[in-house]
């Protein structure tokens, strides 16, 4: 097994909590996480791993993000990782997007449109082939949306600009879209500080070439993921519970036949997936 790349996990670990302790804006923690019947793939996948996640804000920048080590613990056949000779030993997203409205020190609020965002996400997965390789941006325009709740709503309209992508026919292109909102609810606060929370977003793919690229035998041109999560949280530890239901999770048609090289299989990619984590915050 190759160390260098899981080595980066624990770099990164080093280095965003070294960052937390010189900015108190900015929380770290350290999770692990089981999850089954996952579908960004045809083949569902079960994982037991280790996620860094942070969030913060400085300045005009509100943070987001995390490094996950795959199948650090625990996993199916249908997916690989730090501990497997050829396989993914990194995967991570980051979403950082800046204030027009702190940036600019200007109220640009618009009715229930509150704040404006120019907004990111980026994927990557740190595979060794090209087969377990995605690299993808994410950008666009978000804003916050006042509910006059305890309610809070945000809505991000990105567009895609695709590099790697596992091998995929949309490799090397700017492909399609994306409509992302978002909602987080406080439920319950606890008298030692601790909170119980329900937080919930959905991806809606769209404008993808992909199925026409690839015949739309096995691909879709759009794909729609939904997540559920409830939390709860106090100054040390955290836990939360999520559900995560897929529509042609990751442009994969549900019901279609595909071969990989073994033997014809029926794509599994619409249903729902679970989330079960425990954390400890730096």
């Amino acid at each position: 097994m190759s160390n260098k790349l899981l080595s980066y996990f624990f770099a990164a670990t080093a280095t965003v909590c070294a960052v937390q302790q010189t900015n108190a804006a900015m929380n770290t923690t350290l999770w692990g996480i089981y999850s089954n019947n996952v579908m960004f793939s045809p083949k569902p996948v079960k994982n037991a791993y280790l996620e860094l996640e942070y969030s913060g804000q400085t300045g005009p920048i509100d943070w987001y993000g995390y490094f996950d080590a795959p199948k650090f613990f625990d996993g199916n056949r249908n997916i690989s990782g730090v501990w497997d000779s050829r396989s993914s030993k990194l995967f991570m997203e980051h979403e950082p997007k800046v204030s027009l409205n702190r940036l600019t020190g200007k109220d640009l609020s618009v009715g229930p449109f509150k704040d404006w965002f120019v907004a990111t996400d980026w994927i990557l997965d740190a595979g060794n082939t090209v087969l377990t390789r995605q690299n993808t941006l994410y950008y666009g325009l978000g804003t916050s949306i006042d509910t006059h709740t305890k309610l809070g709503m945000s809505v991000n309209v990105y567009a895609k600009q695709q590099w790697e992508n596992y091998g995929a026919a949309n490799a090397y292109t700017s492909d399609g879209g994306r409509l992302q909102v978002q909602f987080f609810y406080p439920l319950y606060s606890f008298q030692n500080g601790a909170s119980l929370n329900y937080f919930t977003f959905s991806n809606y793919d769209f404008g993808s070439k992909l199925a026409d690229k690839t015949g739309g035998n096995t691909r879709t041109n759009e794909a729609f993921v939904s997540t559920h999560i409830f939390s709860y949280q106090q100054k040390q530890f955290g836990a939360y519970a999520g559900a995560r239901y897929f529509h042609n999770g990751g442009q994969f048609k549900d019901g279609a036949t595909n071969n990989w090289g073994s033997g014809d299989f029926t794509q599994t990619s619409t249903g729902w997936g679970y989330y079960l984590a425990l954390g400890y915050h730096f």
